[in-house]
């Protein structure tokens, strides 16, 4: 079976790079979000946005353990809800798949936490078992 683990990590990587056009819109040079909620300023959700959405999964990845893992999770989970629930009005229609996107990213930052988790546990059994030796 061929390891997949590569390939879960660039997805993390694609899916924070898709999220970066946040960044263009924090520059001002097109305006995706049409309105947001109120209490707070278009340039800090777009700053809020580019940092959860873009940069937090690039770095996670780059750490490598199981709790970067479930934070890639829980903030995809929120993107979900947002997205399902119309928080922010896009000027180009595409929550369906930012909504695939983020339940994609659910499920291999998911399976990345537990593959880090079994492996830890595989050698910790591993060792107990030659030590007994």
């Amino acid at each position: 079976m061929p390891n997949l683990k590569p390939l879960a990590k660039f997805y993390i990587v694609f899916f924070g790079l898709a999220h970066f056009f946040h960044l263009i819109s924090l520059m001002g040079v097109n305006e995706t979000i049409v309105s947001a909620p109120s209490f707070l300023s278009f340039w800090w959700w777009h700053a809020i946005l580019f940092i959860a959405y873009g940069v937090l999964p690039i770095t996670m990845v780059s750490v490598d353990n199981e709790t970067s893992f479930l934070v890639v999770t829980g903030v995809s989970l929120v993107e979900i809800f947002a997205e399902a629930f119309r928080v922010f009005t896009l000027i180009v229609d595409f929550h369906f798949i930012l909504i695939l996107m983020a339940s994609t990213a659910v499920i291999v930052s998911l399976n990345l936490a537990v593959e880090n988790v079994a492996s830890k546990a595989a050698a910790k059994i591993l060792s107990l078992t030659w030590s007994q030796f």
